[in-house]
């Protein structure tokens, strides 16, 4: 009898040398964890597959690792048996970004959205998608091309224009292999997700792969007899789905997230009361999270992401409008909380889950209202850098873009949050000011930034309104470049702003000092405030 039932190590035995081979998933979420697997021991084994070309959306992998545990394309680490990475981010694939930097792999970084709707341009059979996504940054041609080292010689993205519209065309590739995951799939292959976190982007994968002639390899929990899934339910067709691999451990190698094996409030089925207890201490981060949280608006798409933006949803519960905001995550998620660290991407009581070609389409498209960005470099220009580090020794990390170039060109308001010094820097809040016990070693107001990731000129050539808040400051981007216009109390304009930037900023006729309530126990009064601005 016909079956599309195999084991992990079957599925492995599928994939060929030099076979260009995409993984679905975001992180840990909806990533075929077993199979990853099976393919790095076939190739301790047996040394195949060799010379695989392997692209993801997202990073797929461990950030860490987490708890010692590899995961994702870190299983593909191994000198020859990779030759060529495609990815919207490589922070979660330590040793992959090591052999790039090693100049053992030729890799790409292009901006997450890009590369969710290179998906779905192949599965329509075009050889290209055409973007206006990415102008004036590294991922521009006319820059860098999204190359990440010396040995990645292939241009893959070029400047056309089209009606006198200028657009990016990146080549959409011809898949060989897939690797996705589902829940729960039927004998024929009907797939849903109901146990995922997220949709991610494995029904355009699917798609794209079976246009190319390729092979679907998907990872699930449980198989039902022909028929039983409500159809309205299926995800993915079984018609795009070759061969089914059920997980053995589902614990170690089917999880929600990285942090977490299977939390309801994920699924959409369950919403859970929010606890006004996760409240941040009184600090930096929370002092900047409110600074940012008092460019929000009720109701309307806004979008944060990692690092010093993820304190916004903290603060929004604590001000009791997390319910009246519309939070969304570019892996799909409209509306809840968004999850942080180890199980970013998940969102906790989403009014919707999407997949994510299709909220990138609604990020290109305007959209989003406001983006919170983390603030890693930036120049005296107002673009800014968080997606590739230099040491002092010269040598790079490049976790690369994310959805950053996305969510930063199609948003209408911009918000970069962070501190301005990194490396040891230290700072309390006391009596209602901001107190630095020790300065970072390093400087994030450069004269010159390791990478483009947003172009500071072309968000004014689009008019965009475009904040940068950090621990002791806020400047606002004008046609003349960065211009300081609040203080913190306590801070010292020359000590402590201007002598820990390489560049000198125009400064606002009326300086204002930043709001006392954001350097006070109690909360801000948040609702008040942005419904006085309605």
């Amino acid at each position: 009898m016909f079956t599309k039932l195999c084991t992990a190590q079957e599925a492995a035995a599928l994939v060929k040398d030099n076979d260009f081979l995409v993984c679905g998933g975001n992180m840990n979420s909806c990533l075929a964890e077993e199979i990853c697997i099976a393919l790095e021991e076939r190739f301790k084994a047996e040394g195949h597959p060799q010379n695989m070309t392997i692209m993801s959306g997202s990073g797929v992998g461990d950030m860490g690792p987490v708890g010692g545990v590899e995961r994702g394309f870190e299983h593909f680490a191994h000198e020859g048996m990779i030759k060529r990475v495609i990815v919207g981010h490589n922070g979660s694939n330590h040793t992959i970004m090591q052999m790039q930097q090693d100049l053992k792999v030729e890799s790409y970084n292009f901006p997450q959205g890009v590369i969710e709707h290179m998906f779905r341009s192949r599965a329509k059979g075009l050889d290209v998608e055409l973007s206006r996504v990415g102008i004036g940054t590294f991922v521009d041609p006319r820059v860098e091309g999204g190359k990440c080292n010396a040995i990645t010689k292939e241009e893959l993205v070029e400047v056309v224009e089209i009606g006198g519209t200028e657009y990016r065309a990146y080549k959409t590739p011809k898949i060989d292999v897939a690797l996705i995951r589902g829940t729960t799939a039927d004998e024929d292959g009907n797939l849903t997700c109901e146990d995922e976190a997220v949709l991610t982007n494995i029904q355009a994968i699917a798609m794209a792969t079976k246009a190319s002639g390729g092979i679907v390899l998907c990872q699930v929990k449980n198989i039902v007899r022909k028929g039983a899934l409500p159809a309205k339910e299926v995800v993915i067709p079984g018609v795009f789905i070759d061969k089914l691999i059920v997980a053995k451990n589902p614990e170690k190698t089917h999880r929600m997230t990285m942090g977490e094996f299977y939390n309801p409030a994920y699924t959409g089925k369950y919403k859970y009361p929010i606890s006004a207890s996760a409240a941040l201490p009184l600090g930096i981060k929370k002092t900047i999270a409110r600074r940012a949280a008092m460019e929000l608006k009720l109701h309307v798409p806004v979008n944060t992401g990692l690092g010093y933006p993820e304190g916004i949803a903290s603060v929004a519960n604590e001000e009791g409008i997390a319910d009246d905001l519309m939070l969304t995550v570019e892996t799909g998620a409209f509306g809840g909380v968004p999850a942080a660290r180890t199980s970013f991407g998940a969102t906790s009581n989403a009014q919707a889950i999407v997949d994510s070609p299709t909220i990138f389409d609604l990020y290109d498209g305007g959209f989003l209202y406001a983006t919170f960005v983390g603030l890693a470099e930036c120049d005296s220009t107002g673009s800014v850098n968080v997606s590739r580090f230099m040491d002092k020794g010269g040598r790079g990390r490049r976790p690369g873009a994310g959805g950053v170039i996305n969510l930063t060109q199609g948003a209408k308001n911009v918000i970069f949050c962070g501190t301005m010094t990194a490396g040891g820097y230290k700072a309390e809040i006391k009596d209602g000011k901001v107190v630095i016990l020790q300065e970072g070693a390093e400087k994030k107001f450069l004269k010159n930034i390791n990478q483009v990731t947003f172009s500071g000129p072309h968000a004014v050539d689009i008019d965009q309104n475009v904040l940068y808040i950090t621990d002791r400051c806020v400047f606002k981007l004008t046609k003349d470049g960065l211009m300081l216009t609040e203080i913190a109390p306590g801070i010292d304009l020359k000590t402590q702003i201007l002598d820990v930037m390489e560049f000198e900023p125009m400064i606002a006729k009326e300086l204002k000092v930043m709001d006392p309530m954001l350097f006070a126990e109690e909360p801000i009064g948040l609702r008040a405030l942005l419904e006085d601005r309605e």
